[in-house]
């Protein structure tokens, strides 16, 4: 027995929230004929299946851990990197984004015309926005995600096959949007400023929160599905976060970011 792990598991139980959808939902629907949705994919989703091929994506979060890897992150100005969410607010941000990405509707406004200022990284080269409905938002890609039933932990994956449904969500963007990083060809993806607490960001180490509390136990179950899916199909996946629950309490790997970018 891990004791360390265990005596981790104990410490923070009481964060976990509840876990959402108890029963195991989205059973009936095929992923191949998009979980019944009456939705096609957009264009540009064929356009950039494996066309980055062999590369490695660094996919990151908002995390606090951000402001100590900052003289490493210096480094990712050649490297493609993911951002997400409320990015825009860690100032210090030492490169221009490859993709920045919202995952939830929220962020959107008027039924997905726009992008709330607060979610927009304008500087990117690339803007997706992954929620249930179409966006049309200027700028910025659409690309489906399946009904809140669906989720990585039951479902499993998706990306590393020769279609894509709406993805499944993982209840963290950076694990949820790793299914567009796999479809797009990455082999190896890089799990940054994820620590999955309740509180602390980037912007604000000790106050900063997340918009609503996170349901923790998913994630981690969702994570559990991630790094083995992605390791059994030959590909690989680190958490590089320090101390971060993914890879204390979950089963993601852990290497450190300095490591990775001297391999």
């Amino acid at each position: 027995m891990d004791i360390a792990r265990t005596q981790a598991r104990e410490v923070h139980e009481d964060t976990m929230g509840i876990r959402v959808f108890s029963g195991l939902g989205g059973w009936g629907y095929d992923p191949k004929e998009n979980w019944g949705m009456d939705i096609e994919m957009p264009a540009w989703v064929g356009e950039v299946h494996n066309a980055y091929r062999g590369q490695r994506a660094f996919m990151l979060g908002t995390g606090p851990s951000l402001i100590d890897q900052l003289p490493l992150l210096e480094r990712l100005k050649t490297e493609y990197t993911f951002t997400c969410n409320r990015m825009r607010r860690f100032k210090e941000l030492p490169f221009t984004p490859f993709l920045h990405y919202v995952s939830e509707p929220g962020p959107l406004v008027a039924w997905g015309a726009g992008v709330g200022t607060a979610y927009d990284v304008p500087e990117a080269q690339n803007h997706v926005a992954c929620v249930w409905s179409r966006v049309t938002a200027p700028g910025w890609l659409w690309l489906p995600k399946a009904p809140d039933d669906v989720q990585m932990r039951w479902q499993g994956c998706f990306g590393m096959d020769d279609y894509l449904p709406p993805i499944p969500t993982a209840w963290a963007s950076p694990l949820t949007m790793s299914q567009l990083a796999l479809w797009m060809g990455f082999e190896e993806i890089v799990i940054l400023g994820s620590e999955i607490t309740q509180v602390g960001q980037a912007w604000d180490r000790e106050r900063g929160t997340t918009k609503y509390p996170r349901n923790i136990r998913s994630i981690l179950e969702c994570a559990d599905a991630l790094s083995r899916n992605i390791w059994r199909r030959g590909r690989k996946i680190w958490d590089a976060t320090p101390g971060g629950r993914l890879n204390v309490e979950g089963g993601m790997r852990y290497k450190p970011l300095e490591e990775i970018l001297c391999a």
